[in-house]
């Protein structure tokens, strides 16, 4: 016999329920709340700050929970909505700047910045000379539209 009293091993291990370490303060009236806080146009972040939970936590939630993670998404929508009617309100440049920013960061896919360029060219490389080519390599700008200025020294090689 053991010099210490033993004591029987429970076998929680094989109960499906049973989690290890300290328990999720996850609640589910924290779907509202999420939702109607954000709708405020505050960030997911600033509701993580409010209920005192660490912002990686909330998004393990998202993660556990589908209901908090659907209404995170309505919160979302929601902030964006509410960003547009500040942005819609602004009376002033720097109010539609700081609401413009926040936008662009809420939802960059609506409210990112746009920026296209359509180059054409009719010029074919066969018929430039050396010296053309040596300026476009050299990055010498163009002294007008039909000759490009520019030294070059071909070099024959054998």
């Amino acid at each position: 016999m053991a010099p210490f009293a033993q004591k029987r091993m429970l076998a929680h291990w094989k109960d499906p329920n049973y989690t290890t370490g300290r328990p999720s303060q996850y609640r589910p009236e924290y779907c509202d709340m999420v939702t109607d806080y954000m709708a405020k146009g505050y960030s997911l972040t600033a509701f993580a700050g409010t209920i005192r939970q660490a912002r990686d936590t909330v998004y393990e939630w998202m993660t556990a929970h589908s209901d908090f993670s659907d209404a995170v998404s309505r919160g979302r929508a929601a902030r964006v909505a509410a960003l547009e009617t500040k942005l819609l309100a602004a009376r002033y440049g720097a109010q539609c700047s700081a609401a413009i920013f926040a936008l662009k960061n809420a939802d960059p896919m609506e409210w990112r910045d746009m920026r296209s360029v359509q180059h054409d060219h009719n010029v074919r490389v066969d018929t430039l000379t050396d010296a053309q080519l040596f300026a476009i390599a050299s990055g010498k700008p163009m002294s007008d539209a039909a000759t490009i200025d520019g030294e070059c020294k071909h070099i024959e090689t054998s």
